[in-house]
């Protein structure tokens, strides 16, 4: 396994918004306790400041691994340490799209995964992801758009098929288009080619824009007028806001020692950084791959914390 936090410096560089979605993909955190979810989600948040450079304030969305919400535990996890958003909620194949909602109320749709909170959680954002789908379910229907069945397709069936899938958003009520993949959608050229004629045709539009989920929920919060958007500086591309400083031209390769959790089986796996190579590989309890297991103390008070707890100065 290999992790590549220069990269993830890089893209935050550019402008990317950056999330967590856990340190481990472990199956079943769904059904895990508090101390689980903060381990892992705020554990990765501690672990991009220490090698990609990516401040914590700037880290205010997560996704549960397999789009399994944790219940309530997740969204108090949420709450307590200062995150805006989940993306965590998927909707089944419905004609018109949901747009992000808070939880200030109980949600209007189905909860596929059937571990949606139950609790309100006033102020918390969900970003539903919309399942994609064309008339007839050609290619199948999903969330995630590498999850449906396209790669039989060449370039320009790929380019159609994603333009009546974004019609059915921009013809009816204009809920925002969620375009998440999983890497391996680039490694079909043809899925490759068709995504970037999509992309070319859609932002030839008059009134739509290439947005992170952070500036998305922003406009939904002070909305402006169509004459004004084009002033708002942080949209154009030119003017993109960096979330980390500039990364390394050379970087460190490090191979490091791991030990898989409750096996005495030691394994090696590689990561790249700007930073110093750490001891071990950082893991759950050790975000900053000390070598120390469990030394890591998410303490929510209000600051952002270190795993010390100690108060991190982001200036």
């Amino acid at each position: 396994m290999k992790n590549n936090y220069q990269q993830i410096q890089h893209l935050a560089y550019a402008g990317h918004e950056i999330a967590t979605e856990s340190i481990s993909q472990q199956q079943g955190l769904q059904d895990k306790g508090y101390e689980e979810w903060v381990g892992e989600m705020i554990g990765m948040r501690e672990i991009l400041r220490h090698f990609s450079n990516v401040s914590v304030n700037d880290v205010v969305g997560m996704r549960a691994p397999f789009l399994k919400p944790g219940r309530n535990t997740q969204y108090k996890v949420i709450e307590d340490f200062g995150y805006i958003y989940d993306s965590s909620i998927t909707v089944p194949p419905v004609p018109v799209p949901v747009w992000p909602y808070t939880l200030d109320y109980k949600i209007s749709h189905e909860c596929k995964s059937g571990t949606c909170p139950s609790k309100t959680f006033p102020g918390v954002w969900e970003v539903p992801l919309n399942t994609h789908y064309v008339e007839g379910f050609e290619g199948g229907h999903c969330p995630y758009l590498d999850q449906c069945v396209l790669h039989n397709l060449d370039e320009n069936e790929v380019f159609e098929w994603l333009q009546e899938d974004f019609s059915r958003y921009y013809e009816q009520n204009k809920a925002p288009y969620m375009m998440p993949f999983h890497t391996n959608w680039f490694q079909t050229k043809a899925l490759t080619n068709g995504l970037h004629k999509f992309l070319d045709w859609v932002l030839e539009l008059p009134d739509v824009y290439a947005l992170t989920v952070t500036q998305m929920l922003q406009y939904m919060t002070d909305p402006k007028e169509m004459r004004e958007i084009n002033t708002i500086d942080a949209w154009k591309c030119d003017k993109s806001v960096a979330v980390a400083p500039k990364p390394c031209n050379i970087w460190n390769t490090c191979a490091l020692p791991f030990k898989i959790p409750e096996q005495n089986i030691t394994d090696t796996r590689y990561m790249e950084t700007c930073r110093e190579c750490p001891n071990v590989y950082p893991w759950l309890g050790d975000a900053g791959g000390t070598g120390i297991s469990g030394r890591d103390n998410y303490i929510f008070s209000g600051p952002v914390q270190d795993a010390d707890g100690e108060n991190v100065d982001e200036n």
